[in-house]
């Protein structure tokens, strides 16, 4: 198969919308690490990533590497021949800081001029998304 029509079948697979929403979903989720809370709030954001791997066929596994602060594994079995693909991104993101200073709500997640605002969605729900529809169109478009 030629990249360029591996490429385009891949490309054809990506749900835009999909996309997008996930981003949002993932946004919507307030992770802020907060070193004076131990037990963090991570959890929530780790297992709708699990949750939603899960629905999309993936063999997922959630290993706590520190007190409520779980790590996410999802496994495709591609073509055992070829070569392994990883993608990494992280679920915690900065303190919002003062709600005046945001022209949209920190967790929001609005779209607005073609772009989503939110806390995390450059650094790095909106990646994670990005990472999880890409690899969803790899694995769905047949290529090996």
């Amino acid at each position: 198969m030629k990249f360029q029509h591996a490429l385009e079948d891949v490309l054809n697979e990506i749900d835009r919308e999909e996309l997008v929403r996930l981003a949002q979903d993932l946004i919507r989720i307030p992770s802020v690490y907060r070193p004076e809370e131990p037990d963090g709030n991570e959890a929530r954001v780790a297992r709708f990533v699990a949750d939603y791997l899960e629905r999309s066929g993936f063999e997922v596994s959630i290993e706590e590497v520190a007190s409520g602060r779980p790590n996410v594994w999802a496994v495709w079995e591609g073509d055992q021949a070829g070569k392994t693909l990883l993608f990494e991104a992280h679920t915690d993101v900065v303190t919002e800081g003062s709600e005046e200073d945001w022209n949209h709500p920190p967790f929001g997640a609005e779209r607005d001029g073609g772009r989503i605002y939110g806390r995390g969605a450059c650094d790095t729900k909106g990646n994670l998304a990005a990472a999880v529809v890409a690899v969803s169109a790899i694995r769905d478009s047949g290529v090996p």
